[in-house]
């Protein structure tokens, strides 16, 4: 009874002390960097006397992990007050783009890869948010998560209109 009750002790012993070594070397949470963008736009489909400029938010949050760079968006946007709610046939189209770039100190950050994500039905029922699922990428060195709305307007007899917004800082 002693020898099994030793061996049960020592078990517990040589356990514990594995489990507290793999808590201290879980790696630490990662922490996105962020950046908030906020425009207002016109809906380039409508000329009328009503109020037709719509509020588009934008945070681009990035973060590495080893060679990959990971990035999202969370978007949110705010229909005219004197609009319908829903407000059908808005767009032809909508999406909005995220971009993973190299970051290059004084030249234009190539883009590394992109991702789309549409929006039309989304925010053609009203008032809303929406953050993209998160976009990774093997980037060496510095990289930066970017994005931008793409808008085409019903009505308008143009394509897609590129809003930028405010790239996630350096990671």
């Amino acid at each position: 009874m002693r020898t099994l009750l030793r061996r049960a002790m020592v078990a517990a012993t040589c356990l514990g002390t594995l489990a507290g070594a793999a808590v201290v070397m879980a790696p630490p949470a990662m922490a996105a960097s962020c950046n908030t963008t906020t425009k207002t736009v016109d809906d380039r489909g409508y000329s009328g006397p009503w109020a037709d400029n719509w509020t588009l938010k934008a945070t681009m949050c990035s973060y590495r992990s080893g060679s990959y760079i990971y990035s999202y968006a969370k978007l949110s946007w705010d229909v005219p007050s004197s609009y319908p709610n829903p407000t059908p046939r808005t767009f032809d189209a909508a999406k909005f783009r995220v971009y993973l770039k190299k970051s290059v100190a004084g030249a234009p950050d190539p883009i590394r890869a992109h991702r789309d994500f549409g929006l039309e039905g989304r925010m053609e029922k009203g008032d809303g948010s929406y953050t993209t699922p998160t976009f990774r990428h093997a980037v060496s060195r510095y990289a930066v998560g970017d994005g931008a709305w793409k808008l085409n307007w019903n009505n308008d007899g143009d394509g897609y209109v590129h809003y930028s917004v405010t790239a996630s800082p350096r990671v």
